[in-house]
């Protein structure tokens, strides 16, 4: 069974740069290349690390000193592996690499990060969930309903605040309460709240309906997700494919790959501004305003401290200017890097020397590069991306061919075409086994049918011949045999085996339906 839940992030002690440190997490995951997907971000403690992770994360700057994000040197930083470049799952080569898209897929499907807009499609995602994670398709494992709570839940009419854990202090106020009433509780009560939930209801994906009214979950929404587990079983589907598809489906979703920003617009501070960056560009909304930029429209972009200045081409090809500011610098910072780092990694065939050479200095270096441009000391670079997409793809093959390691090839049809394909073999193999059960009827019908009025069935035998050939009326008007010519002395009766009687009978009722029709 695939184990979903690898942890994937690691601690190393302060070290002075970044970038081997990137390589070695990698290679402890047996990533060989295609490392620029992935990128890193600090985890200030382990409970922000299971929360929001998701909108605007400040990336670690590979190309700095690590020390420049340490605030204590005497404690380890603990940092998170993440994909920073989402891309397309017939892109990725390799099936370490494929296994941590899938992981940090998966765990935004479940979060609410990337959403649906359908429970139909909530439902096919959650079977090849299931399929990716090994789950074999089971009628006896699937529950009949969900209950009045978890419909609540599902329909947003429950605060999902109060399914958290509660602090100490009201777990040791409910400890005593328990304590106070276990006496009252029964062996059997005990067993149904220690009994574990059924899997299906621990992968249901809710979906989020935009500027349309929600609907609530289907009452047989289970059964939607066992239907489609079902058909991936049928197809035989494997959890490297499940994955494969997985990656697939998610990349036309809401929240797929973008990290959000929010601001005000500096011509109008009482607008609120929200950006989002994802792998075709940003999706801004203004207000009431909501328009979408593809990032080959993006002219130019600037930040200073907190505020950001972004240049592009509206659909009139009109050269359009959009100023926000954000909480903070470092916020500012962020969206600056990500748009910039996208457009090249998405859009350009190559990384600019304008991005890759831009740093900033800090106060003493700026003092010491009055006396010598060259210096290093104080320099922080602005961007560490190294390839664009479609290099990175290049450079993968190359790798991969260089130390003889075969691409592993996935299946490339959608679960729906394979299904629709299994179902007209199953229907052309049907088709098959009644044509050749038709022919076998007509021969035994042959076989056990009087040779001489070609109607009723054969029951009689001539002796001393000892052939079988008509039934009783031909038999008595007969001299001779009819297949062999020699004179009849005897008729007996004749038995034959009751399987070919009933086939004879089923056989003449059938052409007796036919015929009154």
């Amino acid at each position: 069974m695939f184990c979903s839940d690898i942890a994937y992030k690691y601690k190393y002690r302060l070290v002075e740069g970044s970038m081997p440190l990137s390589k070695n997490v990698c290679n402890d995951l047996g990533i060989i290349c295609e490392t620029d997907y992935f990128g890193l971000i600090p985890v200030r403690d382990a409970e922000a690390a299971e929360g929001d992770e998701c909108s605007a994360k400040q990336w670690i700057n590979l190309r700095n000193p690590l020390s420049l994000h340490a605030n204590d040197r005497s404690h380890p930083i603990l940092l998170s592996l993440r994909v920073k470049f989402w891309v397309p799952a017939h892109l990725i080569l390799q099936d370490s690499v494929r296994r941590l898209f899938y992981m940090q897929a998966r765990q935004e499907l479940l979060d609410g990060h990337i959403s649906t807009s359908s429970w139909a499609t909530a439902a096919h995602l959650t079977a090849l969930l299931l399929q990716a994670d090994g789950y074999s398709y089971d009628p006896e494992k699937v529950p009949a309903n969900l209950n009045v709570m978890e419909r609540a839940s599902l329909n947003g009419t429950i605060d999902r605040r109060q399914l958290r854990r509660p602090s100490k202090r009201k777990c040791s106020e409910t400890d005593i309460k328990r304590a106070s009433i276990a006496s009252s509780v029964t062996l059997e009560d005990a067993t149904v709240e220690t009994k574990p939930k059924n899997i299906y209801q621990e992968y249901i994906i809710r979906p989020k309906f935009e500027d349309v009214e929600p609907e609530p979950i289907p009452d047989n929404f289970i059964q939607m997700v066992a239907k489609e587990h079902e058909t991936l079983s049928k197809i035989k589907m494997t959890a490297s494919s499940a994955q494969y598809w997985v990656l697939e489906e998610i990349s036309s979703l809401n929240g797929y790959g973008e990290e959000v920003f929010e601001g005000v617009t500096i011509s109008e501070p009482s607008v609120r501004c929200k950006i989002d960056v994802n792998p075709h560009g940003l999706k801004i909304s203004k207000g009431d305003e909501k328009f979408n930029v593809p990032f080959p429209a993006m002219k130019a972009a600037k930040a200073i401290k907190r505020s950001i200045r972004l240049t592009y081409m509206n659909e009139e090809h009109e050269e359009v200017n959009l100023e926000l500011k954000l909480p903070n610098h470092r916020t500012a910072a962020s969206l600056y890097r990500v748009v910039t780092e996208k457009q090249s990694f998405y859009c350009c065939e190559t990384v600019r020397p304008i991005v890759t050479t831009q740093f900033i200095r800090d106060f003493k270096g700026t003092i010491v590069s009055m006396f010598n441009e060259d210096t290093e000391l104080g320099k922080r670079y602005v961007f560490d991306i190294q390839r664009t997409c479609r290099e990175v793809y290049d450079n993968a093959r190359r790798t991969l061919h260089s130390r003889g390691i075969e691409i592993t090839k996935v299946q490339q049809e959608c679960p729906q075409v394979q299904a629709e394909k299994l179902d007209q073999q199953l229907s052309q193999e049907a088709a098959e086994s009644n044509k050749l059960e038709r022919l076998v009827e007509e021969r035994i019908l042959e076989a056990v049918t009087c040779i001489i009025c070609v109607d009723n069935q054969m029951e009689t035998m001539f002796l001393p011949c000892g052939h079988i050939a008509a039934c009783r009326q031909c038999a008595e008007q007969c001299d001779r045999c009819p297949l062999c010519r020699a004179n009849i002395e005897c008729v007996q009766k004749a038995f034959l085996p009751p399987v070919l009687r009933t086939r004879r009978q089923s056989s003449s009722a059938q052409a007796a339906a036919v015929a009154v029709a």
